[in-house]
């Protein structure tokens, strides 16, 4: 009589074989759930041995070759610039610009299909600044170039922060050891002044301790929604996806190049929106620290004070400099500022 054949126990193996898998396959759903991305970079403490890039990082350019400023104009703008760069030892250049006709500018307003958005006056001829800078870069070859908008401030600090950044954007990037310069060659504009830029958990990021970063409850601006991805006293370097507003902004001798062909054709309501289009759409390699190193000086609000693009769209500004430039604004998400500390001996973040 031939042995029986146990055909239940064959089943239940079976069953139990593809128990364990669906549990594998559970756990790693569930895993890359929690952990949707790549795990984030953390730098805890400055290195023991000081980088070779710091000493570039806080050199008078911040390891850029050139700080270059957009000013149409001397005024309240650029003289507190001025103090705030010769407080931090800083080496700005401000470019004399040629101002755009009035018909440059209206056929810049016009560039593009009527599907998509035009800018208005001030907005374009804010444009047409920005791209002279880049032309110029061009022109002369620059290696890398920091764009400041001169009522830009940054904190008394700036020189460590940027050692810190070098660091920071050197790992994130991937940079190679013989790449020069302190913030590598892997990208094409390194936002370190904006608005704001969401910051997520499943977001790609390199974290880092900076003692200068300002208490989460007391940032503000439109950017102050999107942090819960941040953490106190840490910034993050990421792929900047959303970054709005320009204050302070670097571009290699690559990326100038580009933003010329991708900004130039207009097809969009302002110039950072335009850059920031193209960050998302990859067409430019765009890297964010966040929070923001710097931000906008704003005088006493009670004065009447509006921007250069807001009078440039007609709406002229009622308030004289001499009324309100000795008396102390702020700041927005900059701890200790250089503008006010230089002025007014004291410190104004918003």
């Amino acid at each position: 009589m031939p042995p029986p054949i146990f055909k239940p126990r064959r089943r239940l193996t079976q069953n139990r074989l593809k128990y364990g898998i669906g549990l594998t396959i559970f756990i790693i759903l569930t895993y890359l759930y929690l952990f949707p991305s790549s795990p984030v970079l953390r730098i805890l403490s400055r290195p023991q041995t000081p980088s070779p890039h710091h000493t570039t990082a806080s050199n008078s350019t911040l390891g850029f070759q050139k700080i270059l400023v957009l000013s149409t104009r001397p005024s309240w703008r650029t003289r507190g610039l001025h103090a705030a760069a010769a407080h931090t030892n800083l080496d700005l250049t401000i470019p004399n610009q040629a101002l755009p006709t009035d018909e440059l500018i209206t056929a810049f307003q016009s560039l593009g299909p009527s599907s998509v958005k035009h800018p208005l006056r001030g907005e374009a001829f804010n444009w047409l600044a920005h791209l002279d800078l880049m032309k110029l870069i061009a022109a002369q070859d620059y290696t890398t170039a920091l764009i400041l908008e001169d009522d830009v401030d940054w904190d008394v600090s700036i020189k460590e922060q940027m050692k810190l950044l070098s660091d920071a954007v050197r790992e994130f990037t991937y940079a190679a050891p013989e790449e020069e310069g302190p913030y590598g060659e892997r990208w094409d504009v390194l936002w370190l002044g904006h608005c704001g830029e969401p910051t997520r958990r499943d977001t790609r990021r390199l974290e880092y301790f900076d003692a200068s970063v300002p208490a989460m409850g007391n940032y503000s601006g439109w950017a102050a929604r999107y942090h819960d991805g941040l953490s106190e006293g840490v910034r993050v370097v990421q792929r900047a996806v959303n970054p709005v507003c320009s204050f302070a902004f670097a571009v290699t001798r690559r990326g100038a190049r580009k933003i010329l062909k991708w900004a130039g054709k207009g097809e969009n309501e302002a110039y950072d929106i335009r850059l920031m289009q193209g960050c998302k759409e990859k067409r430019l390699s765009c890297v964010v620290v966040n929070p923001e190193l710097m931000h906008h000086y704003v005088p006493p609000r009670e004065f009447g004070h509006i921007s250069n693009v807001a009078e440039g769209n007609g709406r002229a500004s009622e308030a004289e400099e001499e009324e309100f430039e000795r008396i102390m604004g702020n700041t927005a998400n900059v701890v200790n500022s250089t503008r006010c500390r230089a002025l007014f001996d004291s410190t104004c973040m918003r």
